[in-house]
């Protein structure tokens, strides 16, 4: 079986122009066949009387089923064309109608109360669960992420979106405390003396350091160069330089071992004291923060800050590339986005406390959303009702409940020609 849509407004509209066309048919038909039966009693009641009732129903259903016809012609135009008072109600009052209209809407439809029955009905908390499980609903986020977000990297002028980048973020280091900042970062590392690892770690890269032959070497001349008393000859002051430097190495080879197996060493313990008085100078000492703000500042203002900011850009927007699409061409970002979804979903699933609490939450917050703009909403509709056409106005109305009015012509033939009969019959006209 072929599953369809919904109809369209355009096949709605006709469907309802259909039935009012027929509706329309069935009153004028109704009131011609009273018009016949009442010329026929007429012409035959001399030699019936009995007809004397048909002619009170006919007659009688002929003057309903034309005042009834009046009074909704009436409400859209004028009858026959004739200005006459209080007609074509609708496009005469249109400006109230319209202020009525929006009134209605934002006091009725629009108030806390309903809103919150609304969303209490609706439960929305186990419809979003039950809309993210379903896997078509999974694929048409992923239809419509991928071509918006490609469409969106793609109209974004790289020019403004580099300069709102390096402004933004100038902006907020200009402003950023980061004296402050690094006083409570070193705090938070002090804490159990965790900072110490720092210092081990610069400890043992000094040790790899002076491991390098080239270190060794230039270290080994450094020192020849500053022994000027030691003979040259032989390369005796080279021996010599070597043999201090063995020396050296060896002293700080102990010292490094030392202070990595005491933890209460007296360079740690120093390390500790310098760690704090840092901490210190930069949380209270208004010029040592001073100055960290001047350089910050004129780092912020070195030409080779709009580099940093054109390599920022570029490896994001490279990045968001990268995420758009893969070799196959597929969406990854819409594909975690799905897989999100999909968890979120079955962890909603079965959880009906959550979603009383999501319930909750937009029973709390639309109200309050609306009660702002509600009044805002009233006005947009009166204004938008106001400015239609006078012409526009009555067809949509007449479309909308025309037949419903068609069959009031209908009734009021039908009732007219039974109330004048009644009165034929109670004025003595019986037999």
């Amino acid at each position: 079986m072929m599953v369809t849509g919904p109809p369209s407004r355009r096949s709605r509209d006709a469907l309802k122009r259909a039935r009012l066309r027929a509706a329309r048919r069935a009153a004028l038909i109704l009131l011609a066949a009273a018009g016949l039966l009442y010329a026929g009693a007429q012409y035959f009641r001399p030699g019936h009387p009995w007809l004397g009732f048909v002619a009170a129903f006919s007659g009688a259903a002929m003057i309903g089923a034309l005042a009834d016809w009046f009074a909704v012609v009436a409400l859209f135009r004028h009858p026959l064309g004739l200005p006459l008072p209080h007609t074509a109600i609708v496009t005469a009052n249109k400006e109230r109608i319209a202020d009525s209209l929006g009134e209605f809407i934002q006091s009725q439809f629009l108030s806390a109360d309903q809103v919150r029955a609304g969303i209490h009905a609706f439960k929305p908390g186990r419809r979003i669960a039950k809309w993210c499980l379903r896997e078509e609903n999974l694929a048409r986020i992923q239809a419509y992420v991928a071509p918006l977000a490609r469409h969106l990297l793609s109209a974004i002028d790289q020019k403004q979106a580099r300069d709102f980048l390096a402004g933004a973020l100038t902006s907020g280091f200009e402003t950023l405390d980061t004296g402050l900042i690094a006083g409570h970062i070193l705090d938070a590392l002090s804490e159990n003396r965790r900072h110490q690892w720092l210092l081990d770690e610069a400890l043992a890269q000094l040790y790899q350091f002076l491991q390098h032959d080239d270190v060794r070497q230039e270290l080994v001349y450094a020192i020849a160069r500053h022994m000027e008393f030691v003979p040259s000859t032989l390369n005796l002051d080279e021996r010599v330089g070597r043999a201090i430097l063995q020396r050296l190495y060896d002293a700080l080879q102990t010292l490094l071992q030392a202070v990595h197996d005491d933890h209460d060493h007296a360079l740690r313990r120093r390390f500790d004291e310098a760690v704090a008085d840092i901490s210190d100078r930069l949380k209270t000492d208004r010029t040592f923060r001073a100055r960290i703000q001047t350089m910050q500042a004129d780092l912020v203002l070195s030409p080779g800050m709009e580099a940093v900011f054109t390599t920022l850009w570029n490896g994001l927007q490279e990045w968001l590339q990268g995420q758009l699409e893969d070799r196959d061409g597929r969406f990854k970002a819409a594909d975690a986005l799905a897989v999100a979804l999909r968890d979120l979903a079955a962890s909603l699933a079965d959880r009906p406390a959550l979603h009383a609490w999501i319930d909750a939450e937009i029973a709390s917050s639309i109200p309050q959303i609306i009660a702002r703009y509600r009044r805002a909403v009233g006005l947009f509709i009166a204004a938008q009702a106001k400015a239609w056409d006078d012409a526009f106005l009555v067809d949509q109305i007449e479309l909308n409940i025309g037949r419903d009015l068609q069959f009031i012509r209908i009734n009021g033939t039908l009732v007219g020609g039974v109330v004048g009969l009644i009165l034929y019959m109670l004025t003595g006209h019986i037999g």
